[in-house]
């Protein structure tokens, strides 16, 4: 499979958790979230047709920033990649970053909570975010 497939993959169920967060309308609020960075690892090789599953982990949160990985499991448990990626809030009406609403800002918060609960994060992060 090809490096541009492995994109798609949490592209096509990141609407669901971006949903979940704010909403299919949040944009025409005026607000959005774009991609600051992204790591990208490969470590198993995968082949087409193969049934690959992304789980999703929210890292950490700031006034302006969140920090999550993707990671994509292959039907034998194998990591085949990680995808970590750093989302910045944007003011769409001046096009700059902005501080996230206190309701969205928690909700984030609570995400990480709920995900350290569920188990230790056994990947080493590239991207960091205070």
């Amino acid at each position: 499979m090809n490096v541009r497939f492995f994109q798609t993959i949490p592209m096509d169920y990141d609407g669901n958790f971006y949903n979940s967060l704010v909403g299919e309308d949040y944009i025409s609020k005026g607000f959005s979230f774009f991609t600051a960075e992204q790591n990208i690892r490969y470590l198993k090789e995968c082949l087409e047709g193969e049934k690959l599953t992304p789980r999703f982990r929210m890292l950490n949160a700031n006034e302006k920033l969140y920090h999550f990985v993707c990671a994509i499991f292959k039907e034998s448990g194998e990591v085949a990649a990680l995808i970590e990626t750093v989302e910045i809030h944007i003011d769409m009406s001046i096009r700059k970053s902005a501080a996230i609403s206190e309701e969205i800002l928690q909700t984030l918060f609570r995400m990480r909570t709920e995900h350290e609960k569920s188990s230790d994060y056994p990947f080493e992060t590239k991207l960091k975010i205070k």
